[in-house]
């Protein structure tokens, strides 16, 4: 699984960077052979984060130690964002092998990263099937569809950009189902266009909430109830 919480760049070139990065986890080790880094990662679009600790540094390589959950979520995404207070910046790491009796991971092919997650204010969680909400702009009842959404807004694909773009006045009408007790929770969300995606033959509408009392409170409770569904969707697979 690709992460998608970062845009990689480059210093000086790739193979440079790769140097410089091994050799700044080497000074650390060197230093502090105890020193955690902390592994992020993003699983159904909520950020998973567990220390680790470097245990063996090869020529190009660098086989950490990690938690059991992150080990799982390595193994899907085949790649993960390594910081520390011992460094300026993020960096990712390739997952080249894996060692399942002892959590270990060995990462080589580093690059330095800027994470999205630093700009983003809320936890952003994917819904268990793609949600069909109903758009209401300047009197017009739109579809469209939804695969994640967070409480401070959401990416909706529709036919109708040209009808968003223009739109004075939008509300999204979205029925959510509990987790925990099955119920059906609908509420009506004000909100504004904050940057459309026209290149596909839907576009892609990035919305930003402005909550009710009401709303705030629906859409609170469903996604605090999803990222305990999401945490116990991980531990059951490890």
């Amino acid at each position: 699984m690709p992460l998608s919480a970062y845009n990689k760049f480059v210093m000086v070139s790739s193979d440079d960077d790769q140097q410089a990065i091994h050799g700044l986890l080497k000074d650390i080790h060197s230093n502090d052979a105890t020193a955690e880094f902390t592994f992020l990662n993003i699983y159904k679009e909520l950020p998973i984060v567990s220390s680790s600790r470097i245990f063996e540094l090869k020529k190009k390589t660098v086989e950490f130690t990690t938690s059991s959950t992150q080990f799982f979520i390595l193994n899907e995404a085949k790649e993960v964002i390594i910081q520390s207070n011992l460094m300026n910046t993020s960096i990712i790491g390739k997952v080249l092998e894996m060692d399942n009796r002892r959590f270990q991971v060995t990462l080589g092919e580093f690059s330095y990263a800027e994470l999205h997650a630093d700009k983003r204010n809320c936890v952003r969680v994917r819904l268990k099937l793609p949600l069909q909400p109903q758009i209401m702009v300047d009197g017009n009842v739109l579809s469209g569809v939804i695969n994640d959404i967070s409480l401070g807004g959401v990416c909706v694909r529709t036919f109708a950009g040209e009808l968003m773009e223009r739109a004075r006045k939008i509300e999204l009408k979205i029925k959510l189902l509990h987790c925990g007790s099955q119920e059906v929770m609908e509420t009506l969300i004000p909100s504004r266009l904050a940057r459309i995606d026209k290149k596909d033959i839907q576009a892609r509408c990035a919305m930003i909430f402005e909550h009710t009392p009401q709303s705030e409170r629906v859409l609170s409770t469903f996604i605090y109830q999803r990222q305990l569904e999401i945490i116990k969707e991980i531990k059951s697979k490890v």
